[in-house]
């Protein structure tokens, strides 16, 4: 069974909800749903490898978990019918979690999923007045960017994000900063945890691990936490190199840490300053507001 199912909204959007790819993908945009078909459009792939379809159709394109298998998905085929169509059927899903919960479904406008998971695509520069594009109901706040970026700059926007495998499916994402004294932070790997209001440890899945620091420049790193962390008392901050590498022991001078809510961008950013951080140690320490002038 082929699920291509519309939703209109306001008698001027339509949001395309994993539209169907078999005998529709490369077909004209008469035979399809398009971008032309609404005032603005709104599309969620999240089979592109099954009954979805993989082209970008609308004002912007959500693919979650890049389209294809879903988080929480069976992954044998022994699951029977469940295994065909639960990837299919999770972008309906994603849509009334966007209506049921107050978790804001962020996404990246990013060339690819790939880009997006080497966290190339941290910044929403083009959407900094309203923040990131958020997948569901929401996505109409961004119309009149979406549609200019389409009309006039013949732009089509694909965004993506990744969710959990069971409901509400929302993921928290926040950006860490970190601008450092230092020339010599090279081949390490940073590892970033918060702690919640309990003194509770936060894990995160850290987007491109292995990062490179050069003096006074600020790198962003994307971090993806599968719970809110509403009032922070602390960040856990850790470089960590090989073995082999000549500087297995530095200490490394941090000028600026920066952390940011990107699902809820109207939370004031959280700053340490002045520190040093020992190579191949966790540490951990009380973040304050930033300063006038450090936000993002």
């Amino acid at each position: 069974m082929r699920v291509y199912i519309f939703l209109c909204l306001m008698c001027w959007a339509r949001s395309g909800l994993d539209p169907a790819g078999p005998k529709f993908s490369g077909q004209p945009c008469d035979f399809r749903l398009d971008y032309t078909d609404a005032k603005f459009v709104d599309v969620i792939h999240s089979d592109i490898n099954g009954l979805g379809i993989n082209e970008p159709l609308g004002h912007i394109d959500f693919y979650a978990n890049g389209g294809k298998k879903q988080p929480g998905c069976p992954k044998s085929i022994f699951s029977g019918v469940a295994f065909i169509k639960c990837s299919h059927q999770r972008a309906v899903y994603l849509f009334i979690a966007s209506l049921e919960t107050t978790c804001n479904f962020i996404s990246f406008p990013c060339p690819s999923y790939k880009d997006f998971h080497a966290g190339s695509c941290v910044d929403c520069d083009d959407f900094k007045e309203k923040s990131c594009p958020r997948l569901g109901y929401q996505a109409e706040l961004w119309k009149d960017v979406l549609k200019e970026r389409k009309e006039k700059r013949f732009l089509r926007t694909t965004v993506f994000l990744d969710t959990t495998g069971t409901k509400p499916f929302c993921s928290y994402y926040f950006v860490l900063s970190i601008t450092v004294l230092d020339n010599n932070m090279k081949n390490g790997c940073i590892t970033f945890k918060l702690l919640n209001q309990l003194g509770m440890v936060e894990e995160s899945r850290v987007y491109e691990k292995n990062r490179s620091f050069y003096q006074l420049q600020e790198v962003k790193i994307l971090a993806q936490f599968s719970n809110d962390v509403v009032n922070i008392s602390g960040i856990g901050l850790g470089y960590f190199q090989s073995s082999n590498w000549q500087c297995f022991q530095c200490n490394y001078n941090i000028h600026r840490v920066m952390v940011q809510s990107l699902t809820y961008p109207e939370r004031p950013p959280l700053c340490i300053y002045n520190f040093v951080l020992k190579g191949n140690e966790e540490l951990f320490l009380n973040p304050s507001t930033c300063t006038s002038g450090f936000g993002l």
